[in-house]
């Protein structure tokens, strides 16, 4: 069943859609589904609306509106933002920037009587304003209590109660409803935190009434719930459910497995099958997920008592995301609501039609579904239907008292500072415009629209949703490089084999220096003349070159370099997007000539061209990618290249130069060279027939090529360098923690911090440290640090020996000197470093680069970032920046402040895409251009300007033939 459920995960949407148009009611089925979601519709829109409510916030500030966006900025960061000062910084921010109107302040009232008793004095007045002058009159400690109060009663439409014990009490009013609680919180990244969530889960069994349900998610209860960890998982995670189902049964309360990010579904499956023969459980199936019809089948196949909650699907825009920057064929989710709606309802026919074993669960709030499934089910089959708490109301009180049917309440239970999450996934499920709740509130929208059958609203022909374009066609200009999906046990399955089947034997032989150097130069002329359109096809054919040979360069980069799997897919990934942007920037700019202004009687025009030959001198850290893009850019530009690759990778370059030859590149175009910088690279650089050197390494290599560049006679030659930098993320405390922590992890630690954009410092605010250094300390204890070949590893080992000796003795002396906040495990053989992170004051820490997976933390006050911008911009370098913030004008100064090539925002700091963030420095941190940027290939070319007197034969024809 894995097979097909693997076939259906990115199918093309119009083939799945397809597939699903058989499973809809016919012509007559529908008038009648039709008649009854409009009758229900009708009831729920004549229905008063609840003077407060989840679904009266929705309606008014639904996330098309700037005050729909601020309010959830507000009410997801303020109430865990421990100091006064960022707190009263978020609240004058964030309700400043709508236009609050006289319903928008009438809701605040509401939401803030008896704290301000003298609150609503001006009926209709910009609500920002009132806010300034309540702040002026009374104080902002004041203000700021009364917004602090405000969220609680906002939170508390969405979330039942703060405890169980609170929430079952608050159900009680409830008494026509069953309830399944879901106990808030998201992904554990800490073993602590996943043994807090398993208490928590524990205790919501044991004091839910007996028919009611609990809700877990199983990353909630494992910190690397995750398929390269499948070991792991099955050993540590299975038993812990277990506990639970066992206990659940005891006491007579339905367990439902949560549904996640589609990238768990195949591992999430493998769990419930192992442990649905042992307890009757629930599973919750995402029907916007293109195989959540090929689930249905799987679980009916199984043959066994199950319940299953058939949701529409609460991660649809980070799906869509993910799929893009994965370089997915196509998305495992669809792309049309319609789509969604049919796939729904082809999924509740599937589990209808199982209900002697499957007990299903139609969460749903829309009337035209509601109606749909009433008619499937008849009278005789079993089922309930759930809602969210706070929502859907006015459609199930009125069903309810004229049906018998069953309806269940999913009910979040926990602290309001959980509640970003939630809260923003039912802001985008329900706060959108095109949404059922949205919708049935606005008197405008017309309700037989609305209750309209999904299958008239494709289009036909079906076609996905044009304004998502298929993950391969993000850019209007060039393909989108294909990834592998590393969530698929097959895929890693299949990488593990090939790489363990490889040895690397012998070091690799190239021609002699001079040898090369001579082809080279003999190349160029006839090289610079082929026209720049030919130059720039042949790249694309390497791009789609390298992107056949996947499955071949991944395991050579992952044994020569020491990369794991992830690392090594987005290499080759990246070398292919360099081939395929620098050949668009050639065809852009060097295809044709540029027409200048000038007199009457002239042409002026721009070419550019290539300069000569060109040395390329790439990194061991990025033996493909970076490789690749200095060739391609250079002949792009019409240079002839001699390539020199890392010593420690020769045979990566070597791979890559193969490659480029059999794409079409002349063999003598494109030269390389294997050895050492003592007896390669310098001789290199130092030959008259070098026109340009392209280099990426230390900032100290860079300076001697500037040097001997600068002591040779004859023409200047370009150097293009990018070296490292003292990369530092700065967070204030308004930032959530768990974020920051997972872009720590990945910024500093990813690829053994190896990187020249990886983080080496993290600037924290005191109010937040503490947390934050709770949560990095475990993160760091889940990391491991091993042989790359397995899939499993998640840390490599540094590139040799000699790196491994001086970063030790950097840990040895930080040791002495420092705060240790946590550490990995790494094995005692071998060029491992263990992950490691230590506090230090600001004067301690280090002003140089150290390249590897060493964090340095230092507090600081909000009153003190200028000093901590300052003391960034004195080191003098300027790669990389990472800020993470909920407060605008924090950004602001920050990146105003900053003397830095790439700034990130609330995402981690490595991994710049090819033409979307074009990557380099300043200062120390390199001479530019831009790699993957648009004036990248300039520094590649030289100019020609050619000026033509048209008028020479005797008159200025364009004057003397005007009209």
């Amino acid at each position: 069943m894995h097979d097909e459920l693997r076939r259906q995960h990115r199918p093309a949407e119009k083939e799945a859609v397809e597939r699903l148009l058989a499973l809809q009611p016919d012509a007559a089925t529908s008038r009648r589904i039709t008649g009854e979601a409009l009758r229900l519709a009708q009831r729920v829109r004549a229905a008063p609306p609840a003077a407060l409510s989840a679904e009266s916030f929705l309606r008014h500030y639904g996330i098309s509106t700037r005050e729909g966006v601020a309010l959830m900025c507000v009410a997801e960061a303020l109430l865990r933002i421990p100091d006064p000062e960022t707190a009263d910084a978020l609240i004058r921010e964030k309700l400043s920037s709508g236009q609050w109107n006289s319903a928008s302040a009438a809701d605040w009232a509401l939401m803030l009587t008896g704290t301000l008793a003298r609150w609503h004095e001006a009926p209709g007045e910009n609500l920002a304003a009132q806010l300034k002058q309540l702040a002026a009159r009374l104080g902002e400690p004041v203000v700021r209590t009364a917004v602090r109060h405000a969220m609680r009663i906002l939170a508390a439409q969405f979330v039942l109660g703060e405890t169980i014990e609170e929430a079952v009490t608050r159900s009680k009013a409830h008494d026509a409803y069953r309830f399944s609680y879901d106990m808030l919180g998201e992904a554990a990244r800490t073993a602590e935190d996943a043994g807090r969530y398993l208490e928590a889960y524990a205790n919501a069994i044991r004091r839910t009434p007996a028919g009611d349900g609990v809700s877990v998610k199983l990353s909630a209860l494992h910190p690397r719930f995750e398929e390269s960890k499948r070991e792991r998982v099955f050993a540590e995670l299975v038993p812990k459910i277990a506990g639970l189902a066992r206990l659940a049964a005891q006491h007579d309360v339905a367990l439902t497995i949560d549904a996640e990010e589609s990238e768990r579904l195949e591992l999430t499956l493998d769990v419930f099958d192992k442990l649905s023969t042992r307890f009757r459980i629930g599973l919750a199936v995402q029907a916007y997920q293109k195989r959540a019809a090929a689930v249905c089948d799987w679980l009916a196949g199984l043959r066994r008592r199950l319940s299953v909650r058939l949701v529409k699907g609460a991660y649809w825009d980070g799906e869509i995301k993910r799929a893009q920057q994965l370089g997915m064929p196509d998305y495992p989710v669809f792309t049309r609501k319609a789509a969604t709606d049919i796939s729904y309802v082809a999924c509740a026919r599937k589990l209808l039609s199982a209900s002697e074993l499957l007990y299903p669960a139609f969460a749903t709030h829309n009337c035209r579904t509601v109606a749909t499934i009433l008619e499937l089910a008849g009278a005789h089959r079993p089922f309930e239907f759930q809602k969210l708490y706070g929502m859907g109301d006015a459609l199930y009180d009125a069903l309810l008292a004229e049906r018998h049917v069953a309806c269940r309440i999913y009910a979040p239970v926990g602290s309001f500072n959980d509640l970003l999450p939630y809260l923003v996934r039912r802001l985008l499920e329900n706060g959108a415009n095109t949404s059922f709740v949205h919708q049935i509130a606005d008197p405008g929208v017309p309700l037989e629209a609305l209750v309209a059958d999904p299958v008239a609203a494709l289009p036909e022909p079906y076609a996905p949703e044009p304004r998502i374009p298929l993950p391969r066609e993000l850019y209007p200009d060039r393909r989108n490089s294909l990834g592998l999906d590393l969530s698929r046990r097959d895929v890693l399955d299949d990488l593990h084999r090939r790489t363990a089947a490889m040895r690397l034997s012998g070091a690799p032989s190239s021609e002699p220096l001079d040898a090369a150097i001579a082809r080279a130069a003999g190349a160029f002329d006839a090289w610079s003349r082929v026209p720049a359109n030919e130059r720039a096809a042949l790249l694309e054919r390497a791009a789609d070159a390298l992107e056949a040979r996947m499955l071949q360069l991944v395991p050579l980069i992952v044994r020569e370099g020491g990369r794991t799997y992830a690392d090594a897919v987005s290499e080759v990934r990246e070398a292919a997007d360099f081939c395929r942007y620098y050949a668009c920037q050639g065809r852009l700019n060097f295809a044709e000539a540029k027409t200048l202004p000038g007199p009457a009687g002239e042409r002026n025009e721009l070419r550019l061209h290539g300069r000569g030959v060109f040395a390329c001198i790439a990194p061991w850290n990025f033996p493909l990618a970076i490789f690749t893009g200095q060739v391609a850019a250079a002949l792009a530009a019409g240079n002839t290249v001699v390539a020199k690759p890392a010593e420690q990778t020769p045979r990566i370059g070597l791979e890559a130069v193969a490659l480029l030859h059999a794409a079409g590149v002349p063999g003598d175009v494109l030269r390389c060279v294997a050895g050492d910088g003592e007896t390669v690279g310098a001789p290199l650089v130092a030959d008259p027939r070098i026109a340009g050197v392209a280099f990426t390494g230390s900032d100290e290599t860079a300076r001697r090529i500037n040097a001997a560049l600068a002591a040779r006679s004859g023409p200047i030659a370009t150097l293009i360098a990018e070296t490292g930098g003292v990369n530092a993320m700065l967070v204030d405390a308004s930032a959530l923690p768990e974020q920051v922590i997972d872009d720590v992890v990945v910024s500093a630690f990813q690829s053994a911090g190896q990187r020249c954009s990886a983080q080496r410092i993290l600037f924290v605010d005191e109010g937040c440290a503490p947390r934050v250094m709770r949560l990095l300390a475990g993160a760091l204890a889940e990391l491991k640090v091993g042989d790359p070949v397995e899939p499993d590893t998640d840390i490599g080992p540094v590139i040799d020996a000699a790196a491994r000796e001086v970063l030790l003795r950097h840990v040895h002396k930080l040791k002495a000197a420092a705060r240790l906040i946590g550490e990995a495990r790494a094995p005692s053989s071998g060029n491992y470093v263990a992950p490691v992170a230590f506090e230090l004051e600001l004067d301690a820490l280090p002003e140089v680069e150290i390249f590897g997976p060493i964090l340095h933390v230092c507090t600081y006050r909000r009153q003190a970032l200028p000093a901590v911008l300052q003391w960034i911009r004195g080191t003098g370098y300027g790669l990389t920046l990472g800020v993470h913030s909920r407060i605008q004008s924090f950004v602001d100064e920050v990146v105003r402040e900053a003397r830095v090539g790439n700034i990130y925002v609330n995402r981690s700091m490595i991994g710049a895409v090819v033409g979307v963030q074009p990557f380099g420095g300043e200062g120390l941190s390199g001479t530019g251009p831009k790699a993957g940027g648009p004036h990248y290939l300039l520094r590649f070319a030289t100019e020609r300007t050619l000026t033509v007197n048209t008028a020479a034969v005797g008159g200025v024809t364009e004057l003397l033939t005007r009209p």
